[in-house]
């Protein structure tokens, strides 16, 4: 964006900047969790504050408000399947950025949470000088990990489905320190350009959507995009990450004349743009590869640049240090402890370390072989060498688990002591159109299992809700925690300190059906509080 003001002087005023309609300020809460601290960049996409998870210690997070507001459920739908498809990608691959959780605001705003990241963009990068050649190609093998991670796919509900970017540019490349790779580069806004795209076609609108400088000539055409439009759009930010300048400019700054720009016009060589600039003739040949008109005339697929870049260090780019793959680095295998070391605890890597012990492995647990493949509840626990949680894994349909991706909600614990203690825990999901969905649990608190999880409950003050596809029971197709207010908290703690003392005089099955009808009682009362 920098290099466009700079051709064709852009007016940053107006620019999109926060809308008083949406009802968004500092301040407020998301889904109780979220504190809004501040407004920290706009953008034609939406607007981005720093907030505060209010439930796990005030870790600092990011929330970004998409512009477009869900004006009906199959558009809600789609972007809580975007949004989905993003929280995979960023436990999938260290290059892209983690989505942690979504929602919308005031019942029609879209915003999602992702990891709170110091540093500064490529785009920031190339505003403040050359950037060696080491550098550039250390830089660029990290995003192209990011892109092959994505174009290889992600099983969604039983298919593998290749994840397009369709906005790669130097401000969508955010670049943090690391302790093991020196500096991580991670790709910003998975998905979201696709869901834009999508929205658009379902209000027939042919506004282009991506940035302009940057698109490939068949998203002008309206042809169908794959990952060799993603490699042409690298190919202009890696000739700009190089040179300051664009390989192809259009005469003026409109959809029209930048679409005829990338149909029709060469683009330059770097020797037009840059005659001391030294750099292997391997490396220029990549390029213009990646900016051939005719996707067939590029490389085909992220590796193959892999490849090239590969080969340029090993015939010596000056890089003092081994070129690494990230996408060669087995984030399962990665440890909480060493993930601590490698982050040194940083504010803005926090989150990763939380996030990394428990919802990473929320995220990659199966659906125990002891279970049923029904519409059931159950809670149990899940556990890193040095943290534990409770989750509770909901099997519903892939219709139902669409349906409420986005409804709110909320939890309540029901107790009784006699004849055997036991608690109700009542989870609910609600939207005005789908109504309520309730998902009950039974927890015995005579059971050591059954104490062990209330503890736990009380102790974190939160849970994973993990829903499964029950035409797909493999790993969970959504992970979300769930705050517990700190009465419930409390209630929690004090039932389990008096069940200990109480000697149970019936069964569990008598205090169930007793506390199915206080179930029935507080329905209406839970409700109204959503």
């Amino acid at each position: 964006m920098k290099l466009l003001n700079k051709y064709f002087k852009f007016n940053q005023s107006s620019a999109p900047t926060q809308s008083h309609k949406s009802g968004i300020q500092v301040g407020q809460f998301l889904i109780d969790r979220y504190k809004l601290v501040e407004l920290v960049g706009t953008g034609a996409m939406g607007s981005v504050y720093r907030a505060q998870d209010q439930l796990l210690g005030d870790v600092t997070v990011a929330a970004k408000f998409l512009t477009h507001t869900l004006y009906n459920d199959a558009i809600a739908a789609r972007f809580a399947r975007e949004a989905r498809i993003g929280a995979l990608l960023g436990h999938q691959s260290l290059n892209i950025v983690r989505v942690l959780d979504y929602g919308l605001h005031e019942e029609h705003t879209p915003f999602y949470v992702m990891e709170f990241m110091q540093g500064q963009t490529l785009d920031d990068l190339i505003g403040a000088g050359r950037i060696p050649l080491n550098r550039f190609i250390h830089i660029m093998t990290q995003v192209c990990a990011g892109l092959k991670c994505a174009h290889q796919g992600i099983n969604i509900e039983g298919e593998l489905h290749q994840v397009i970017h369709r906005d790669i540019k130097p401000s969508n490349i955010f670049l943090i320190k690391d302790a093991s790779l020196g500096e991580l580069a991670k790709l910003l806004d998975f998905g979201i350009a696709d869901f834009l795209s999508s929205q658009a076609e379902e209000m027939r609108s042919h506004s282009f959507v991506g940035t302009v400088a940057y698109g490939s000539p068949e998203q002008f055409s309206g042809a169908v995009i794959d990952a060799r439009s993603d490699i042409y759009s690298l190919g202009i930010t890696m000739f700009e990450t190089l040179t300051g300048y664009f390989p192809i400019m259009a005469e003026a700054n409109t959809i029209e004349s930048w679409a005829q720009a990338h149909q029709q016009l060469p683009p330059q060589r770097l020797r037009d743009v840059d005659p001391t600039l030294k750099i292997p003739a391997a490396l220029e040949d990549l390029m213009m590869s990646c900016l051939a008109k005719s996707p067939e005339q590029r490389p085909q697929s992220v590796t193959e640049i892999l490849k090239t870049l590969k080969s340029i260090t090993h015939q010596g780019s000056g890089s003092s240090q081994p070129l690494v793959d990230p996408s060669s680095i087995d984030l399962t295998s990665i440890t909480p402890q060493e993930h601590t070391q490698r982050a040194n605890l940083t504010i803005a890597e926090q989150t990763q370390v939380v996030f990394w012990s428990i919802e990473d492995l929320a995220w990659r647990a199966s659906w125990p072989d002891n279970k049923p493949i029904a519409n059931i509840v159950f809670a149990q626990t899940i556990q890193s060498p040095d943290q534990e949680a409770v989750g509770l894994w909901v099997m519903l349909t892939k219709q139902e688990i669409e349906q409420r991706s986005l409804s709110k909600r909320h939890s309540n614990f029901l107790c009784t002591f006699t004849p055997h203690p036991a608690i109700l825990w009542i989870t609910t999901l609600f939207d005005r159109q789908q109504g309520p969905r309730w998902l009950p649990c039974y927890i015995d608190l005579k059971d050591p299992k059954g104490q062990h999880i209330t503890q736990l409950l009380s102790e974190m003050g939160y849970y994973l809700l993990m829903f499964f596809d029950s035409s797909n029971p493999g790993q969970p197709v959504s992970v979300v925690t769930i705050k517990i207010p700190q009465r419930q908290c409390q209630l929690l703690k004090d039932c389990l300190s008096r069940a200990k003392q109480t000697t149970a005089t019936g069964t569990l099955v008598d205090s169930k059906q007793l506390l199915k009808q206080k179930y029935q009682s507080v329905k209406q009362k839970i409700l109204a509080k959503l």
